[in-house]
């Protein structure tokens, strides 16, 4: 962004943004006033603004009423809809034909669109290998401790103060990736045989995590726009004997969604209600593409039941497998299983990322990937409606970089991703994101690295679909 502009047409741009990548046509937008309040300036500032988006066509006023998002500023494509259909889950998974784990190498395709590899063009490359090299002449011969570089958890406990957490230094633990962290999380609150509900659809590594530990799964419907279903969800708290709940309630992966701070409050009161563990895993928190970030699950916990779980896979670069844990108040108990699994995680990326962090690198990377990926998720949202079937739905993600396609019913996931591993393109297929193998019409597309040449890529599914009826 232009730092150069005046004041109100930089936040006309941010707005513009915002709205293009999460509103949906008629939304109301909130008052001068409150606006004035968010963006700590005058009302005179912000009458501006809402005039320059007027004029973009962004917005338009109506007399008392208000100022609303006009239908030309929003993609048209309609959203997935929810699952319906959801049983408690199997302890097998349908086995993914056409697909093995050696063919989901980036490097081997012209287009991949399969993994959630962010683009690490913005985290200050030179600055975070000049870090690691720093870190690497240190000595290394001793363990570090068990909960992790302090450095880096205060760093982490300073930035959960953006999303309403009121965290520590010593609340936090240093995990190797989110996978462990949700690994961790899974045992402490539950025992083999459990029942655990997990959005549906959910990401895979959890499905995995899951099933490995020996629990079982009830898939809650979750919608594209507002996150799980909480009357699902209730009904299944009534019904079943769940002893956790687990969400992604912001950036929902592979839906992109996120939960209102309503139906986040109205989610822990439900769980505490029913006395079960809520574990968040918030590895896409920081790629909300609002100018500020929401306030977290963890904001609305009041009896300290809610963990946390994320990472910097997502964030800045997967092979430095770093993530963290807020374990609530099972603090003591994930130390001692942290300590009787892994027992500490490697220090060097640690103090890397720590100081990365107290250096400014890490925010200033976060603002800039936030407006990229807004931006390539936006083009890749624009290029699978012009591509694919007329009535194909598409979410519409409000942060992180995955976009969730649904496909006519009459079109197989499976039968578009084989075609596409022919022809260089890797692509994620509904079924991996359920245990039951629900989605056979769906696929999940990672946008962190769209270009536009990969458009191309888009235009030969999108002609496969149109010629092949997809089967």
């Amino acid at each position: 962004m232009n730092g150069n502009l005046p004041k109100y047409q930089q936040l006309a741009e941010q707005s513009r943004r915002h709205l293009e990548a999460t509103g949906n046509a008629g939304d109301r937008l909130m008052s001068l006033r409150d606006f004035a309040s968010r963006e700590q300036v005058s009302i005179s500032t912000a009458q501006r603004v809402y005039e320059e988006l007027e004029r973009g066509g962004v917005v338009e006023s109506r007399p008392r009423s208000g100022y609303f998002l006009c239908a030309s500023s929003v993609p048209q494509a309609a959203l997935p809809t929810a699952s319906r259909n959801i049983l408690v889950a199997r302890n097998e998974k349908e086995l993914m034909d056409g697909l093995n784990s050696s063919a989901w190498h980036a490097h081997k395709f012209s287009a991949f669109f399969a993994s959630g590899k962010p683009d690490t063009s913005t985290a200050g490359a030179h600055e975070l290998s000049r870090l690691l090299r720093q870190m690497a002449k240190r000595e290394l011969l001793n363990y570090g401790p068990l909960a992790g570089d302090a450095l880096l958890r205060q760093e982490i406990a300073k930035r959960s103060v953006q999303a309403g957490m009121v965290t520590t230094a010593d609340d936090l633990m240093i995990t190797s990736g989110a996978q462990e962290a949700l690994f961790i999380s899974i045992n402490l609150v539950t025992k083999p045989g459990d029942l655990v509900a997990v959005e549906s659809p959910t990401y895979h590594g959890l499905i995995n995590a899951i099933e490995q530990s020996g629990r079982k799964m009830v898939e809650i419907p979750t919608d594209s726009s507002s996150g799980i279903s909480l009357p699902a969800l209730e009904l299944a708290l009534n019904e079943l004997p769940v002893k956790a709940v687990m969400v992604c309630s912001t950036a929902q992966n592979p839906l992109g969604c996120s939960m209102s701070e309503q139906a986040m409050r109205a989610l822990v009161a439900l769980a505490n209600e029913h006395k079960v563990a809520l574990i968040d895993d918030d590895t896409h928190g920081e790629l909300l593409y609002a100018r500020q970030r929401q306030r977290s699950l963890k904001a609305f916990d009041t009896q300290d039941s809610v963990m946390v779980c994320g990472s910097f896979s997502k964030t800045l670069a997967p092979e430095l497998r770093v993530g963290w844990l807020e374990p609530a108040r099972w603090h003591e108990q994930a130390m001692e299983f942290k300590r009787a699994v892994s027992a500490r995680s490697v220090m060097m990326p640690q103090q890397a990322i720590a100081r990365h962090m107290a250096e400014g690198h890490y925010s200033r990377h976060i603002r800039l990937s936030r407006d990229v990926y807004a931006k390539r998720g936006r083009a890749l949202r624009d290029d699978v409606a012009s591509c694919f079937p007329s009535d194909t739905r598409l979410s519409r993600p409000t942060g992180g970089y995955q976009l969730w396609v649904e496909l006519p019913p009459e079109h197989s996931a499976m039968a578009l991703a084989e075609y596409a591993l022919r022809n260089g393109i890797a692509i994620s297929p509904g079924k991996l994101f359920s245990l039951r193998g629900h989605y056979g019409h769906c696929v999940r597309l990672c946008y962190a690295n769209y270009r536009e040449e990969q458009r191309a890529s888009i235009d030969l599914l999108g002609q496969w679909l149109a010629n092949s009826n997809g089967r």
